[in-house]
C-alpha cells in the first residue's frame, strides 16, 4: 500500500472502509451537475471501490485511488485514471472530490500536487489530464493552482437529465 506525505495531508490507498465518506464526497448542492460520474447509492460506492481495489492488485494497474486524509479524518479522495494502457503509456487522467466537511480548504489542490507529483515520478509519465464540468469553477481553481493548464472546452459533451453540459479539459505536461 503506497502512502504520500506532506505536512498538512496525508494520501493513502483508499480501503473499503472508507466507502461512507467516499460516497458523502458525492453530495451536496448541484453535484450532479459539477461531477463528471457519481455512484447512484451506496451499494454502487462499494462495488466501485472494490473494483478499484481489486485493480490495485496488478503488476501494471489501468488506476490507483488514494483517500485524502487530515488529522487522520477522511477529506476525500484523488485517482489516477487510464494507466498502463496499451497505447498510452505516456500520459493519463486524474480526478478527485473532497468531503463536504473539508470543502474550501486548500485540500484538494494540496492532493492534487502530491499526486501529480507521485505519477510523473512512479509512471514516468509526459502528460496528466482532467475532465470536469464547466459549472464547476471551484474544480479548474483547483488544477490551476496546481499548475495545470487549460487545453479547452468540449461543449455539449454529456447529457445529464435532458440537459447537455460542457466540459473542460485541463492539462499539466513534464518538462
Amino acid at each position: 500500500m503506497t502512502t504520500i506525505k506532506s505536512k498538512q495531508i496525508i494520501l493513502r490507498h483508499i480501503k473499503l472502509t472508507d466507502v461512507q465518506k467516499y460516497y458523502e464526497c458525492f453530495s451536496g448542492k448541484n453535484i450532479k451537475q459539477a461531477l463528471l460520474r457519481i455512484p447512484k447509492n451506496l451499494t454502487e460506492a462499494k462495488k466501485e471501490l472494490r473494483i478499484k481495489l481489486n485493480n490495485l492488485k496488478k503488476d501494471k494497474p489501468f488506476g490507483e485511488t488514494f483517500a485524502i486524509e487530515v488529522k487522520n479524518e477522511f477529506a476525500g479522495y484523488v485517482e489516477l485514471h487510464h494507466l498502463n494502457t496499451e497505447h498510452c503509456k505516456h500520459k493519463c487522467e486524474i480526478g478527485y472530490a473532497v468531503h463536504p466537511e473539508f470543502r474550501n480548504q486548500g485540500i484538494a489542490t494540496k492532493a492534487i500536487k502530491l499526486l501529480t507529483k507521485y505519477a510523473f515520478g512512479k509512471y514516468k509519465l509526459k502528460r496528466i489530464s482532467a475532465m470536469g464540468r464547466l459549472k464547476n469553477k471551484s474544480s479548474f481553481r483547483v488544477l490551476e493552482k496546481a499548475g495545470y493548464k487549460l487545453e479547452g472546452i468540449l461543449r455539449k459533451n454529456k447529457c445529464v437529465d435532458g440537459k447537455y453540459l460542457d466540459d473542460f479539459l485541463y492539462a499539466k505536461i513534464k518538462k
